[in-house]
């Protein structure tokens, strides 16, 4: 078993096909479906079934799917340490974050990671979940951390933290700061809310649907600033991740109320491929994003526990 065969497995899995595979590989169809053969007689086992419009992985295949996936992404990490031995950290980290995390910790984290990394070039896009996966996928980012993130093939997932969300409103919709909320004993309340492209989006209409939430009026707002500017000068609200405001509390700009009937939990994803193992400078950056978020939680359970346990 050759690693070229494997790579070769591995993509032809991902396409479908193996004239698509070829094409993507820079090799001749021909020679491909030798790779294919001479792993399949090495191994013992069929791996794909042919078919009209291509090729589909047999039980087999997809067992040794994700064996070879592991292998790949093994020698990938091999062969990054070793380049980062030889140079140490520097080059290029592409980065992409979801509002809330550029928001509520990327300030935080940033000046000292460029400070201690001068030679890493940072680029950082903010976007929601899904763009951010299939930049991820396409190899524009190197990683990304995300909520909810759609399941692919060669993606490998990792929850950082989580956290409760909550009700943030400005001082004319008339809310007690700190002060738990009941959802469903509120009627009529006038939300922010962002695109049917958001997960968060999802979430809070989920509990439209099962009569947790009853929304009076409605302004879609994409903008996680735009939001809370509006929010600011109006009596509407929006139930956002508490990183988004963690920081804010003392300067009471906002009312923020912890929500006490209906559990919600908001979990940030790290995204990234399989076969792309996160360079040093990437996972130094991940790890100083998990910490930052998971103090953001831990300061939020503080300011809980001096606040009062039930609503009025």
């Amino acid at each position: 078993m050759e690693l070229k065969q494997i790579r070769s497995f591995v993509t032809v899995y991902g396409d479908g096909s193996i004239n698509r595979a070829a094409e993507r590989l820079n090799i001749a169809q021909p020679s491909l479906s030798q790779h294919i053969k001479a792993l399949e007689e090495s191994v013992g086992v069929s791996l794909f079934e042919r078919h009209a419009r291509g090729v589909r992985p047999t039980p087999a295949g997809e067992r040794f799917y994700e064996d070879c996936r592991k292998i790949l992404g093994d020698v990938e990490n091999a062969a990054q340490t070793m380049r980062e031995f030889s140079r140490g950290i520097s080059g290029a980290l592409n980065v992409g974050l979801i509002p809330t995390v550029t928001k509520g910790i990327l300030a935080q984290v940033l000046p000292d990671y460029t400070d201690t990394l001068p030679n890493v070039d940072v680029r950082v896009v903010e976007a929601f979940s899904g763009t951010l996966t299939d930049w991820v996928m396409s190899g524009e980012l190197d990683f990304a951390i995300c909520t909810e993130p759609p399941h692919h093939d060669g993606l490998e997932l990792r929850i950082l933290s989580a956290e409760p969300l909550v009700m943030i409103s400005g001082n004319k919709a008339d809310m007690r700061h700190l002060e738990p909320i009941s959802l469903r004993q509120l009627s009529s309340i006038n939300l922010v809310l962002p695109s049917a492209q958001h997960s968060l989006r999802t979430m809070i209409e989920r509990h439209v649907k099962l009569g947790n939430i009853t929304p009076g009026r409605v302004v879609e707002i994409d903008g996680l600033y735009g939001s809370l500017e509006f929010i600011r000068n109006t009596d509407f609200s929006a139930i956002l991740p508490v990183t988004t405001i963690v920081a804010d509390l003392d300067s009471r700009a906002f009312s923020v109320s912890p929500i006490v009937d209906v559990k919600t939990s908001f979990e940030f994803f790290l995204v990234h491929q399989t076969q792309k193992p996160l360079t040093l400078a990437a996972r130094d950056l991940v790890a100083r994003l998990e910490n930052s978020l998971k103090r953001s939680a831990a300061a939020w359970s503080a300011i809980r526990a001096g606040a009062p346990d039930v609503a009025a």
